[in-house]
C-alpha cells in the first residue's frame, strides 16, 4: 500500500492495479500499518450488498470550471494533467433494478417478480455521497450516458478504436474508499500495460458489459440508520432502523479518461447544456473557497449567460428518496374568483386544458363543479384539480366533489396550492383560513403552498411584496411559495420546473409520501 497527499491535501492510501473488497483492504491496510479507524469498526449493522447496472456518469465542477467548460466546448484536467475525472451515477431506475435482482437472488423461489406487500427498502441504504443529490466538487452536475462520453472519447482521442478498460486502483481515504476505471486510447496500451483489464469477474467491485458498468459496492451507506432484515417467511426483505446508528467507510467507482495533458474531451454546446443541472454543495465539500456560494438563483443566471439561446429549465438535482417516493404528483388549486387558478393549470400543463372564462367555468345544472386534467411534464405524470372558487367550497357537496375528484384520480400524493393574485394578499385572509381547514382539516397546511400569480404587468419586486403583506396565510404554511407568470405568451418552463420541485420537497420533508 502506497501513500502520498492529493492536490486537496488529503493523505491517499491506495493499491495500484487492484480493486479490493473490504476485507481484502483491511489486511492490506493491517499489514502497512495503515491505521483507520472506520474501516475497521465491527459492530455495523447488516446492509444490502446490491448490484448496480450504471449506465450514466457524472462529473461535478465549480462556477469557473463551468465558464471554462462552455469556453473549451468540453472537458479537460483543470491542472494541465492528463486524466479527466468522472464516476458512476446512480438513478431511480437503477436503484429500482438492483433491489429486484437482490431479491430474486436472496429468494430464488419467489414466485412473483413484483410482491405488492414488498416495500422498496434499497433506498433507505443509500446514504453515502455516492447516492446524493448534494455534490462535494462544485454546485453544477454533469449527467452524461455512458455510451455518449464513450463515443465521443472513441472518435477523438483512439481514431475511431474502441477505447480500453483497465484496473487502475482503489484509493483508502478517511471514510471513502474509491475504485478506480482507467479509459484509454490503443495508442497509449504500452503506458498502461502494467495494469491488468477490467474483468468480468462474477466476484469483481466493476466490471463493464453489455454498455453499462456492473457495479457492485459493498458500503453504499455513510451512516448506517437502518439494518437489513430478511423475512423468509414471506420473502420479503425490509430496512428496520439500527438501535445505534454507526458511521463507516462508504465505497464508489470514479472513471479517469487519459487524454493527455491539456487536451479536452469536447461535445457539442447544446449537448453541454442538455446535460447539466444544479445541486447544492453537500455539507462536506471541497469546493474551492475562494469562489462565493451559489444559490440556485444565482445559478439560474449563469447558466443563462452561458448559453443564452437555451429554452430549457436548469433543472435541480433531486434525492432518491423524493425521486423514488414522489414520482407522479397531484396538484388541487384553491382560491377565490378570479385569482388565475385555471390560467395556473394551463401554465403547469403546457397547453390550455381548463377554460379560463367564467362563463364557461359552470355547467349548465348550475352547480360548480371540480375540473381534473392530466398531462406528462419533465417526464412525470402531473394531475392538476381546478376547484370552485372560495367561499362556494363550503358548500357540503362542492366539498364531497372535490374529494371525489382527487380520490378518483391517480394513486399519487397530493399537493394544496393556494392561488393569490399578487397585489391582493391581504384579501379574505382569515375567511380563507377558515375555509381550508374546513374543507381538508388543520393538517392541510402540511401539504400547502401559496402560489403568487400574474399575468399582464412587469416582472414583480417579490421580496418587496412579502415584506409588504406578511400575513396569517404565509405563516400557517411555513412560508413556503412560488410565483408564476400566466401570459399564455410568457413561455418560461423554469418557473412550472421550479414549482414541481417545491412542491416535491414538501411532500417529502413533511412525511406526506
Amino acid at each position: 500500500m502506497q501513500t502520498e497527499i492529493n492536490r486537496r491535501g488529503f493523505t491517499e492510501n491506495f493499491i495500484e492495479r487492484q480493486h479490493l473488497k473490504l476485507k481484502d483492504l483491511k489486511r492490506e491496510a493491517l499489514d502497512a500499518g495503515v491505521e483507520n479507524g472506520y474501516l475497521h469498526k465491527t459492530n455495523i449493522p447488516e446492509y444490502p450488498k446490491p448490484e448496480f447496472h450504471v449506465s450514466l456518469l457524472k462529473h461535478e465542477t465549480t462556477g469557473s470550471a463551468l465558464r471554462g467548460i462552455r469556453r473549451d466546448g468540453g472537458f479537460r484536467n483543470p491542472y494541465g494533467e492528463s486524466l479527466i475525472w468522472w464516476s458512476l451515477s446512480v438513478g431511480p431506475d437503477q436503484m429500482r433494478d438492483a433491489e429486484t435482482r437482490l431479491l430474486e437472488k436472496t429468494f430464488p423461489d419467489r414466485m412473483e417478480a413484483e410482491d405488492p406487500e414488498q416495500q422498496s427498502f434499497l433506498w433507505r441504504f443509500a446514504t453515502s455521497p455516492a447516492f446524493k443529490e448534494t455534490s462535494r466538487l462544485g454546485w453544477y452536475r454533469f449527467t452524461f450516458p455512458l455510451q455518449e462520453v464513450l463515443t465521443a472519447y472513441r472518435d477523438q482521442l483512439c481514431s475511431g478504436a474502441q477505447p480500453i478498460m483497465r484496473t487502475y486502483r482503489t484509493v483508502l481515504y478517511s471514510k471513502e474508499v474509491m475504485h478506480v476505471v482507467l479509459i484509454h486510447s490503443p495508442a497509449n496500451e504500452m503506458e498502461f500495460s502494467q495494469y491488468p483489464l477490467l474483468s468480468d469477474s462474477p466476484d469483481a467491485v466493476c466490471v463493464y458489459r453489455d454498455g453499462c458498468f456492473l457495479w457492485r459496492p459493498e458500503a453504499m451507506c455513510e451512516t448506517h440508520w437502518y439494518k437489513l432484515i430478511c423475512r423468509q417467511r414471506t420473502n420479503q426483505l425490509e430496512a428496520w432502523s439500527a438501535s445505534s446508528p454507526q458511521f463507516y467507510v462508504w465505497d464508489h467507482v470514479a472513471v479517469a479518461f487519459h487524454v493527455g495533458q491539456n487536451q479536452v474531451l469536447k461535445f457539442p454546446a447544446d449537448q453541454l447544456r442538455a446535460r447539466l443541472g444544479f445541486c447544492q454543495l453537500d455539507a462536506v465539500n471541497y469546493s474551492a473557497t475562494s469562489e462565493n456560494p451559489e444559490d440556485f438563483e444565482d445559478a439560474k443566471a449563469a447558466v443563462k449567460g452561458l448559453w443564452p439561446g437555451w429554452s430549457g429549465p436548469l433543472q435541480v438535482e433531486r434525492s432518491l428518496k423524493q425521486t423514488l417516493t414522489v414520482s407522479d404528483i397531484q396538484l388541487v388549486l384553491v382560491g377565490w374568483a378570479g385569482v388565475g387558478k385555471s390560467s395556473s393549470g394551463n401554465t403547469i400543463l403546457g397547453r390550455n386544458a381548463f377554460r379560463t372564462s367564467r362563463a364557461a367555468a359552470s355547467p349548465p345544472s348550475g352547480r360548480s363543479r371540480c375540473c381534473l386534467q392530466r398531462g406528462n411534464v419533465f417526464s412525470r405524470e402531473v394531475t392538476v384539480i381546478d376547484t370552485p372558487a372560495l367561499p362556494e367550497t363550503s358548500d357540503p357537496e362542492v366539498r364531497k366533489e372535490i374529494f371525489r375528484c382527487i380520490n378518483r384520480s391517480t394513486p399519487a400524493p397530493h399537493a394544496i396550492l393556494l392561488v393569490v393574485r399578487l397585489g391582493f394578499l391581504t384579501t379574505h385572509v382569515e375567511e380563507t383560513v377558515k375555509q381550508l381547514e374546513k374543507m381538508f382539516g388543520e393538517n392541510v397546511w402540511r401539504r400547502t403552498m401559496i402560489l403568487l400569480t400574474y399575468q399582464n404587468q412587469a416582472e414583480p419586486d417579490i421580496q418587496r411584496h412579502l415584506k409588504e403583506n406578511e400575513n396569517q396565510l404565509f405563516r400557517k404554511v411555513g412560508n413556503r411559495f412560488q410565483v408564476l407568470n400566466n401570459n399564455p405568451h410568457h413561455r418560461d418552463v423554469q418557473q412550472v420546473w421550479d414549482l414541481l420541485f417545491e412542491v416535491k420537497e414538501m411532500l417529502v420533508n413533511n412525511k406526506l409520501v
